[in-house]
């Protein structure tokens, strides 16, 4: 959302595309509007537009696309059985997402009204790469026909530098950094076996960076204090937890940094609800305006 707000300020016309099972942008740019975010990209804000990938949706649009009436292709996602399946068998929903993606991309590349940058929001690591994987894992099994132009198309979208970059985010806690390293290291060129990278990488994004309640020598005046003010001895005791959670979190973040060579961008913990100011700052802290 903040990239998307900062996008929107440059003159750009950005999409969020959210997975499906979630719709949570509204709440961070409409807090308390009543706005449904569905297939269709909906104005959130001025210039910020989002949708939610539907499998239902995005079904009958690539069986529309093979088909050519959408009539029929609506006929197949709503019989029962058919929908069962689809629900049920492995790679539907990530093959129907990115032919919507493909579409999405195509149709807004250099043209008036399309939409840039398009931002989604992909799931937790393991689903990320399984989605990222998908062309190079149906080589041998669709050798030829749509899917194999779906995926090619695809496959060349996500390789392509000029149109697409990914930034990896993570929380500054031992097991999201670990998972996000274990990404890198999936994704990334490897000179010693010739191995490009997959897609192109962009930021390593640390999410939500607690920020210590007190400077070191506030903190060093702690144990003088609970001598003091006895009566006071549950606060001190949290304002040393929040200090060593910091302190904590640092440590994994920076160390996560070094381990993960790409732009590192650290957006500090939220204190309340964000609203479009407090996002303004975010985006300029993830594209490093002034200001």
């Amino acid at each position: 959302a903040a990239i998307a707000e900062a996008a929107a300020r440059r003159g750009q016309r950005p999409l969020i595309v959210e997975l499906g099972h979630r719709a949570s942008v509204p709440t961070v740019l409409t807090p308390g509007a009543d706005v449904t975010v569905g297939y269709a990209p909906v104005e959130l804000v001025p210039g910020v537009f989002a949708m939610n990938m539907a499998l239902d949706d995005a079904l009958e649009d690539y069986i529309t696309q093979q088909v050519r009436v959408r009539r029929v292709a609506r006929a197949i996602t709503q019989n029962q059985a058919l929908r069962r399946f689809f629900h049920a068998a492995p790679a539907v929903n990530e093959v129907v997402t990115l032919h919507r993606l493909g579409r999405l991309a195509t149709a807004s590349l250099g043209k008036p009204g399309g939409f840039a940058p398009i931002l989604v929001d992909l799931d937790a690591t393991g689903h990320a790469l399984m989605f990222l994987e998908l062309p190079r894992v149906f080589e041998g099994l669709a050798e030829s026909g749509p899917l194999r132009t779906l995926l090619d198309g695809f496959s060349r979208l996500l390789r392509d530098e000029a149109t697409t970059v990914l930034h990896l985010v993570a929380l500054p806690l031992e097991l999201p950094a670990h998972e996000t390293e274990e990404l890198y290291e999936q994704l990334r060129a490897d000179p010693t076996t010739g191995r490009s990278a997959r897609v192109p990488l962009g930021a390593l994004i640390v999410n939500s960076m607690p920020i210590a309640p007190l400077s070191a020598d506030e903190e060093a005046q702690l144990d003088d204090l609970a001598r003091r003010a006895p009566a006071l001895v549950a606060d001190i005791a949290l304002a040393r937890c929040a200090q060593q959670t910091a302190r904590e979190a640092r440590r994994v973040g920076e160390a996560l940094v070094r381990r993960v060579p790409l732009t590192p961008r650290v957006l500090p913990r939220a204190a309340g609800a964000l609203g479009l100011v407090e996002l303004a700052g975010l985006g300029r802290r993830l594209l490093e305006e002034p200001g």
